[in-house]
C-alpha cells in the first residue's frame, strides 16, 4: 500500500509540474489557450497553485523516505500550512472560474468589459483571503504538538510537575474543541464551495443550452467543455474529505478512515488533471501541444542522425589509419585555413603586377600612339 501510494505521489507531481508548467508557458508566451481573457487569467493562477501544492507534496515525500511517516515540527507545522492554503486557493479558483464563465454567457455585453487585469485583481483578493483558511489547522497541529511532547516525557520515565500536569488537562481539553472547530470549518468552507461550483455548472449548462437555441452554433463550446469538465473533477476531488469530516463529526470512525483513504487519492487528482482536461477540450492548446512534440521529435532525429554519423566516419577513418574529424568540421577547416606565406612576398607581388586602369583609358591610350607607317 505504501509502494502504491508513493508510486502515485510520484507520478502527481511528475504530472504536475509539467503540465502546469507548459500550461503557464503556452498561455503566457505562445498563447495557446485561445479563450476569453478573465477565463484564462484564473487558470493561470490556478495552474500556479497547482505547481505550489506540487512542491508540497515533493517535500512530504522526501520527508517521509528520510524521516518516516511522521515528519518533523517544522515541516508539519509550515507544511501544513501552506498545503491547506494551496487546497483553498484551488478551489476558490475553480469556484471562480465557474462563476465568471456563466457571467460571461449571461451577460455578454458586459464581459467584453473585463480585461485580464480585472481576472488578474480578483484573483489576487482570493489568494490573500485564503491566508487565513489555515489559521484552525495551524491552532490545532501546534496545540497537538505541544501535548505530544509533555506524552514523551511521560514516555521516558520522566516525572511531571504539578503545574505541567494541570496544564496537559486543559491543554487537552482545548484541543478536543479546536479539533471540533477546524472540522466544523472545513465543513462549511468545502461545502459552501461545492455548492457554488454545481450550482453555476449547472445554471451554465442550462444557460449554454439556450442560447444554442436561440442562436445555433453560435457559442464557443471549448470553455464550456473545460469549465464543465474541471467543475466535475473538482466535484470528485472534494466530496470523499466532505464525506471524512462528516462522518468524524458523527463518530462514525470506520466509515470515516475508509472514505479518507480514497480522499487521499482523489485530493491529489484534482492537482494534476488540468493539464489533460485543457489537452482534450482546448482545440489551440492541443496544436500547441502537438506542434512542439513534432519539433522535439525533429530535434531528436536530427541529433540522433548526427551521433550516427560521426560514428560512421570515425569506424571508417580508425580503418584507414587517419584521424577522426566530427561530421561537418571539413569545410569550416578549409574555409578558415589560408596559407602563411614569408614576409615581404607581398610588395612583391604588387611591384610585379600592372597597375590598374580606369575602364576606356586603353582606347584613350591606344589613339595617342603614333602610327607606324610601312617601310
Amino acid at each position: 500500500m505504501v509502494v502504491l501510494w508513493i508510486s502515485f505521489s510520484v507520478f502527481v507531481i511528475l504530472s504536475s509540474f509539467l503540465g502546469d508548467t507548459t500550461i503557464l508557458v503556452g498561455s503566457i508566451k505562445y498563447n495557446a489557450l485561445i479563450l476569453s481573457k478573465s477565463t484564462v487569467a484564473i487558470m493561470q493562477h490556478l495552474a500556479v497553485s497547482d505547481l505550489l501544492t506540487s512542491c508540497l507534496y515533493t517535500i512530504f515525500l522526501i520527508s517521509h523516505a528520510f524521516t518516516g511517516p511522521e515528519p518533523c515540527n517544522f515541516i508539519l507545522k509550515l507544511g501544513g500550512y501552506f498545503f491547506y492554503y494551496n487546497i483553498y486557493a484551488s478551489y476558490s479558483f475553480t469556484a471562480a472560474l465557474t462563476t465568471i464563465k456563466l457571467l460571461t454567457i449571461k451577460y455578454p455585453f458586459h464581459a467584453r468589459l473585463w480585461t485580464r487585469h480585472t481576472a488578474h485583481l480578483l484573483c489576487a483578493i482570493i489568494w490573500v483571503l485564503c491566508l487565513l483558511c489555515p489559521i484552525p489547522n495551524q491552532l490545532y497541529t501546534t496545540l497537538r504538538l505541544d501535548i505530544g511532547d509533555l506524552f514523551l516525557k511521560l514516555k521516558d520515565g520522566e516525572h511531571l510537575s504539578y503545574e505541567e500536569i494541570i496544564d496537559l488537562r486543559q491543554k487537552d481539553l482545548k484541543l478536543s474543541k479546536l479539533w471540533l472547530l477546524e472540522v466544523w470549518f472545513e465543513i462549511v468552507i468545502e461545502l459552501l464551495l461545492l455548492l457554488l461550483v454545481v450550482f453555476t455548472s449547472a445554471w451554465l449548462i442550462y444557460e449554454a443550452y439556450k442560447v444554442l437555441r436561440q442562436r445555433g452554433n453560435r457559442i464557443r463550446r471549448e470553455g464550456l467543455l473545460t469549465v464543465i469538465a474541471t467543475a466535475v473533477v473538482f466535484t470528485i476531488s472534494v466530496l470523499p474529505g466532505l464525506v471524512t469530516n462528516i462522518a468524524y463529526q458523527q463518530a462514525d470512525y470506520d466509515s470515516g478512515d475508509k472514505v479518507q483513504k480514497v480522499y487521499y487519492y482523489t485530493v491529489r487528482i484534482n492537482v494534476m488533471a488540468n493539464f489533460y482536461i485543457y489537452s482534450l477540450t482546448v482545440t489551440s492548446f492541443r496544436k500547441f501541444l502537438l506542434e512542439r512534440a513534432r519539433l522535439f521529435k525533429n530535434f531528436i532525429c536530427c541529433t540522433t542522425a548526427a551521433v550516427e554519423e560521426n560514428i560512421t566516419r570515425s569506424h571508417t577513418r580508425v580503418k584507414n589509419g587517419q584521424k577522426f574529424q566530427p561530421a561537418g568540421t571539413e569545410m569550416t577547416r578549409v574555409t578558415n585555413h589560408s596559407k602563411q606565406q614569408p614576409a615581404g612576398t607581398e610588395i612583391k607581388r604588387m611591384a610585379n603586377q600592372p597597375e590598374e586602369q580606369p575602364a576606356g583609358t586603353e582606347m584613350i591610350g591606344m589613339a595617342n600612339e603614333p602610327k607606324q607607317l610601312p617601310a
